[in-house]
């Protein structure tokens, strides 16, 4: 006579197959948006590269672009079917607001839904100098006002989380004309303590400096801030 399971262990076996799914799940869903950024996030990188490359070979000599606004419009030529968010006024729904309007907070420096590192209200004067948003939906932000930034939001606004150095990077135009991750050794916000990549920083400007370690260090994406 042939025996098979009972019941009992059926539901046995069910019942820890389940505890160890729950034990699991989450750590290989993390990994899997971990990897997913990080692609992401060397793929802009090589994007907005090339471009900068290309337009500083054909106008022939380095570009720092330290006047307000002058970037912008040279740099958008080099990328095919955007969507122009322009200087100010911005589509709301896939561009940084420049003019916040939310809750009647007339700070012009402030988009709610943008946010540091860490989930605080962030200072988006660092982004508002023209943007637009690529084929792919990533949306770039530019500021050339003393020194050029290239920012990327590699997932695109409607996507989240919206936050400095989890899906939004920064690049710095160096006076040798090299595009630099920021945080790297040189850059405006490299700094040893920190401030600008950090869990516990309170600065509206914190995460702004991960971009190099988010490109350097293997694990960077398995441990950001919730």
């Amino acid at each position: 006579m042939k025996k098979g399971f009972t019941l009992a262990e059926v539901l046995i076996t069910l019942g820890i197959i389940g505890v160890v799914a729950s034990l699991t799940l989450p750590a290989i869903i993390n990994s899997s948006k971990s990897i997913v950024l990080q692609s992401q996030l060397k793929s802009a990188y090589k994007i907005i590269l090339d471009a900068f490359t290309k337009m500083t070979i054909d106008l022939g000599e380095i570009q720092t672009f330290g006047g307000q606004n002058d970037f912008y419009p040279i740099y958008k030529t080099y990328f095919n079917k955007i969507i122009d968010c322009g200087y100010s006024n911005p589509d709301e729904n896939l561009c940084m607001s420049r003019a916040n309007s939310h809750g009647g907070n007339s700070n012009s420096h402030n988009d709610l839904v943008y946010k540091t590192f860490n989930g605080n209200q962030i200072d988006t004067d660092n982004f508002d100098d023209g943007q637009f948003v690529l084929s792919n939906g990533m949306l770039v932000m530019l500021q050339s006002h003393g020194t050029t930034f290239i920012s990327v939001d590699i997932n695109g606004k409607p996507k989240g989380p919206n936050r400095l150095g989890q899906d939004v990077f920064t690049f710095q135009v160096m006076s040798t004309g090299k595009l630099m991750p920021m945080g790297a050794t040189g850059t405006i916000y490299y700094t040893t303590n920190d401030t600008f990549c950090s869990k516990d920083s309170t600065s509206s400007l914190n995460g702004i400096a991960c971009t190099y370690k988010a490109l350097n260090e293997k694990d960077f994406f398995k441990n950001l801030p919730k």
